[in-house]
């Protein structure tokens, strides 16, 4: 018996952030049903959310789009959760939410609320995987055309390998997942997913395949979540 509860995963624990109230408690409900959510504390002022994550430890937070305040969030702050996850009200995501280094651990549509949809989120994000509705990577595909030459010409150089990498990250693939994939060590995955990091300037997943899909290293239908 005791084997089998050690092999049971851990439950998370997640803040939400949202000032809409029926949006809020809609949540909150949602994510208290979900078999993966242990504990889940729903605010509506950044003074609450900033307490709790400071008093205790928190696995994933909830953010809405329409707050401005949400950089607190950063390693420069101390405090920074396992991860964020950014609710957008459509696809089309503001800029400021896709530059560094502020840019969140993964994204969800207000329009996609479902337990099996936060599930996943929730999995993948805490696993370091890539949360990003195909949606938002075409409306990102799409700006490619809007970048400067400038923007072009300054891509970043990838290997043959770093690309295949860069495709595998795209659909979601943790290191282990990729090095089985791509017949490599664990280590020579983790290596190469740190190089594109470094060489995309990005400080997280999400923000490498933002960059890539934006600087038109990676098409928008690489993006399989």
């Amino acid at each position: 018996m005791s084997s089998d509860l050690a092999s049971e995963p851990a439950r998370l624990r997640v803040v939400v952030l949202v000032r809409d109230e029926i949006l809020r408690l809609g949540m909150g409900a949602l994510l208290s049903s979900l078999p993966v959510v242990d504990q889940v504390c729903c605010y509506a002022t950044w003074h609450d959310v900033e307490q709790s994550v400071r008093e205790g430890e928190t696995d994933v937070v909830f953010l809405d789009e329409s707050d401005n305040e949400w950089q607190w969030v950063s390693e420069d702050g101390g405090f920074r959760p396992a991860a964020v996850l950014m609710l957008l009200h459509d696809y089309q995501a503001k800029e400021q939410l896709l530059r560094p280094p502020h840019t969140p651990d993964g994204f969800v549509l207000q329009s996609d609320l479902t337990a099996e949809i936060l599930t996943t989120a929730l999995q993948r994000v805490t696993a370091g995987e890539v949360v990003m509705p195909t949606p938002l990577a075409r409306d990102l595909m799409g700006r490619v055309g809007a970048s400067t030459p400038h923007q072009r010409r300054h891509r970043a150089a990838l290997t043959p390998r770093e690309n295949e990498v860069l495709v595998l990250l795209a659909q979601g693939l943790s290191n282990k997942q990729i090095a089985r994939r791509l017949q490599i060590s664990s280590h020579g995955a983790k290596r190469i997913v740190a190089s594109l990091l470094m060489k995309l300037d990005s400080s997280n997943r999400t923000m490498a395949v933002v960059t890539a899909i934006k600087s038109g290293l990676l098409a928008a239908d690489a993006q399989t979540a």
